[in-house]
């Protein structure tokens, strides 16, 4: 199982606050510790190449930096001489062809000026790493000769080159550098041998992927380098390369014997069962042999660790392994291994191994540096089969909650916005989830609240998703127990995402809006004092409402008009009393002049219509509250021919609304709502409900009475 350090989580840390640039300058780093902050610094966004700047003081203890992914320009590469550094990488160099022209040549740049520009005299003095990749043609005659002198103690290279030529014969670039211990010249596929590197004798690591050197007698020189510890000669994913060259079988054949061999990395390379055993016989130092894809899946050696697909410790040991070497190909193809297994073959593991899977796909979500290779592990998440199961939800429901939020932390990366896959792969998961406890299965509140509160806060700017997230808010609110519908009815972040949420879908869907309302609504009606204030001072709910009743009270469709603006209404009424402000009252009175508009109660429907206009126009500067009074408008809406139990019930519900908004209420105001609460709860016709709701009106306002007494 994979942890970090605590080293490694102070290292990303620091990283961060510098990336934020809120770290106070007070601070000086050790050499491992600058080494870790950079890197961190660099996988955050390569552009933080230029905060070395600012903050060279701080990291001067820096030895080892890798530039492969950053835009480099002058300022950066003479800011680099204020580092001893003994570990360089500059990546692709033709992208510095401006900076840094070669006037002899009209392909490349001139490289030896680049690095006298980039590196101070104390750096080339304990200079051991150096690595570039470009074309061969950008690199003037006799480079190697000048870098070398440049670079006297230099041990490791790692030059990428399409070709060795008549420009830089490799027989001449291994005399140029004897005290070579690293050497990488991966895809240097016209290679014809390997003839001069006896040369390094100091030689302890040869990098050679996709190298290509077909010829048996190209590689006979290696038997030369004693002290050559790690060979890589992996080759290409790509079955449908005929010519794929077999290495192992070039070595075999050429008689190749390295004495002090013990790490071999064939992975991808056209190689049989006899071959690789046939190659550990003849080394017998040998401890690691990495044949991913390579037709070996079932072979066994007892006297090496052999990295494949043959159980989930080795293929999580081969993924850790193409991690480590940035080896996205190699990464790739274990991820669609594990993906394999969980998706098909998971009855056949036990728990043990489906729990080492789990674990490195979390280890990949955490610490991958390869985009593709997070992707890939959400991928298995929320494809695979196995997470559809009971056994999943019951066997590791305590690893659940944590999972999901490691998925949603990865994939909500603040760089950029998420991306359609992002959003439905975040989306799927939290589906399947929620729908689990469909069965009767109560989620933990931990995991039902992060659902909640992400559902809500994930923007949805593709159509087809804002039906997936209410489905989702949905079914949470239906299937959660009593004691967290409870917690959800005060958890703010929560209610103030459905507001925000419902906001969006006024216009864009007015049928998910709908369904939204009546969960906020569900919830408003158990929330505390406490939350209804924090929602009408933080979170502009009164302005929100407002924007949907000036929607709404236009609309043509009265009965659909009707039931969404009850809704609106039966807000007001719980927040309402909670609240003195102007803005909650004009809006409630614009509530019920909509209403009115929608019922057909009012026969001036021009006349409610500019005032309806007119506080749209301006908060501040409107008239509605001096409206044809409000006992008017309810007088309407209690009395009409047209009303029914639920307006008039409707009505008294506004009335008692009224009773808590104190500057709202004058004495005559305050007698006519007792007179008309009276009159409905002794009139034996009505509905039992209505006359509930006026006896309701009448104890809310005995007790407002008596608290304005004392």
């Amino acid at each position: 199982m994979f942890f970090s350090s605590l080293f490694q989580l102070a290292v990303k840390s620091v990283a961060q606050h510098i990336h934020n640039e809120k770290i106070p300058l007070d601070f000086h780093l050790n050499t491992k510790s600058s080494n870790a902050v950079v890197r961190e610094l660099l996988k955050l966004d390569p552009e933080n190449i230029r905060k070395l700047e600012k903050y060279r003081k701080q990291l001067s203890k820096l030895t080892e930096l890798d530039l492969r992914k950053c835009r480099i320009d002058e300022r950066v590469v003479l800011n680099l001489k204020n580092f001893k550094l003994n570990s360089l990488e500059f990546g692709e160099l033709h992208l510095l062809k401006r900076e840094f022209p070669d006037p002899t040549n009209i392909y490349g740049i001139d490289v030896v000026s680049l690095l006298e520009e980039a590196v101070n005299t104390d750096s080339r003095e304990i200079m051991i790493h150096l690595g570039f990749t470009g074309q061969e043609e950008a690199f003037m005659s006799g480079w190697e000769k000048k870098i070398s002198k440049l670079f006297p103690y230099l041990q490791s290279i790692k030059i990428i080159f399409k070709r060795f030529n008549e420009r830089c014969p490799f027989s001449s670039f291994c005399v140029s550098f004897p005290n070579l211990r690293v050497l990488d010249i991966s895809y240097a596929r016209d290679l014809s041998s390997l003839n001069g590197i006896k040369n390094l004798r100091n030689l302890q690591k040869l990098v050679m992927c996709n190298a290509g050197i077909r010829n048996f007698h190209g590689y006979q020189e290696l038997s030369e380098l004693k002290n050559l510890k790690v060979l890589e000669v992996s080759g290409e994913d790509n079955p449908n390369v005929i010519s794929r060259v077999r290495v192992i079988r070039n070595l075999l054949t050429a008689e190749v014997r390295m004495e002090s061999l013990e790490f071999l990395d064939c992975s991808m390379t056209p190689v049989e069962d006899h071959e690789l055993k046939t190659f550990v016989e003849r080394h017998p130092k040998l401890k690691t042999v990495v044949a991913i894809t390579t037709g070996c899946d079932e072979l066994y050696i007892p006297t090496i660790d052999l990295l494949k697909f043959n159980s989930p410790h080795s293929t999580v040991k081969s993924l850790e392994y193409a991690l480590t070497n940035e080896s996205n190909v190699l990464a790739d193809r274990c991820m669609k291994y594990i993906y394999q297994k969980l998706n098909t073959n998971h009855e056949q593991l036990n728990d043990s191994e489906i729990r080492v899977f789990l674990n490195v796909l979390c280890y990949v979500l955490r610490v991958a540096k390869d985009e593709w290779a997070k992707p890939w592990a959400v991928h298995c998440f929320f494809e695979s089969n196995f997470f559809e199961t009971e056994r999943f939800f019951t066997t590791f429901s305590l690893e659940i909650p944590g999972i999901v939020e490691l998925i949603f932390k990865s994939l909500n990366n603040s760089k950029r916005q998420l991306n359609y896959f992002s959003l439905l792969s975040i989306l799927k998961i939290f589906k399947r989830i929620v729908d689990f406890s469909r069965c009767g299965r109560v989620l933990q509140d931990r995991l039902l609240s992060f659902i909640m509160e992400k559902t809500v806060e994930l923007q949805c700017p593709y159509p087809e998703n804002i039906r997936e997230v209410t489905s989702i808010l949905i079914e949470a609110n239906r299937f959660m127990s009593v004691d967290q519908y409870s917690k959800m009815c005060n958890n703010k972040k929560v209610i103030k995402g459905l507001f925000d949420f419902a906001h969006k879908l006024i216009t864009f869907d007015p049928s998910s809006y709908q369904q939204i309302m009546e969960i906020i609504v569900s919830h408003l009606t158990r929330a505390t004092e406490n939350t209804l204030n924090y929602l009408v001072s933080n979170c502009q709910v009164v302005e929100k409402w407002f924007k949907y009743v000036m929607i709404i009270s236009q609309s043509p469709n009265n009965t659909s008009l009707k039931d969404r603006l009850q809704i609106e209404l039966r807000l007001i009424k719980v927040i309402n009393p909670n609240v003195r402000d102007e803005k909650a009252e004009a809006l409630m009175a614009c509530s019920i002049l909509s209403l009115l508009l929608a019922k057909n109660l009012f026969d001036d429907q021009e006349y409610l219509n500019n005032i309806i206009e007119e506080f749209n126009e301006s908060w501040s500067r409107s008239n509605i509250l001096d409206c044809p009074n409000v006992t008017g408008v309810l007088n309407a809406i209690l009395n009409s021919k047209h009303s029914k139990d639920e307006s008039i019930c409707f009505g008294l519900k506004l009335m008692s609304t009224s009773i808590n908004a104190t500057d709202f209420v004058t004495k005559e105001y305050w007698n006519w709502i007792r007179a008309t609460s009276e009159r409905i709860r002794n009139n034996q016709k009505l509905a039992k409900t209505t006359r509930e709701s006026a006896s309701a009106v009448l104890y809310e306002m005995v007790m407002s009475d008596t608290r304005w007494k004392s």
